[in-house]
């Protein structure tokens, strides 16, 4: 966790780099349809992964992460969700790009409309 002010609760997953991953588990997805995230990035920027059981599970959907500029400024970046399975799972963003620090995940929701 990186101390961000503008960050929702002061804090973001950060220090990103190619391959890296967080898993929630339990987690139900039940009938969702989208999936956004608030990033920033003055690093490469690259994709986030949305994936089911595990960091190499299912791919449920991708959003491209753009530079923001800064680390300290903010933009929500969206994507639909594709079958997501029903009942308990471990749901999984997989961080995608080049090298070095690529971008910060503040928070994510996830949304049924």
């Amino acid at each position: 966790m990186i101390n961000h002010t503008p960050a929702n609760g002061g804090k973001t997953v950060g220090n990103i780099e190619n391959g890296d991953w967080i898993s929630f588990t339990p987690y139900v997805l039940g009938n969702a349809k989208n999936f956004t995230a608030r990033v920033s990035s003055a690093g490469a920027g690259g994709t986030l992964e949305i994936r089911s059981g595990s960091p190499t599970g299912r791919l449920l959907g991708t959003v491209t992460v753009p530079v923001t500029g800064d680390w300290e400024t903010f933009q929500d970046v969206k994507t639909t969700l594709t079958k997501p399975p029903t009942g308990t799972t471990t749901l999984s963003l997989v961080f995608k790009g080049g090298a070095g620090a690529l971008f910060d995940v503040d928070d994510f929701t996830i949304g049924t409309g």
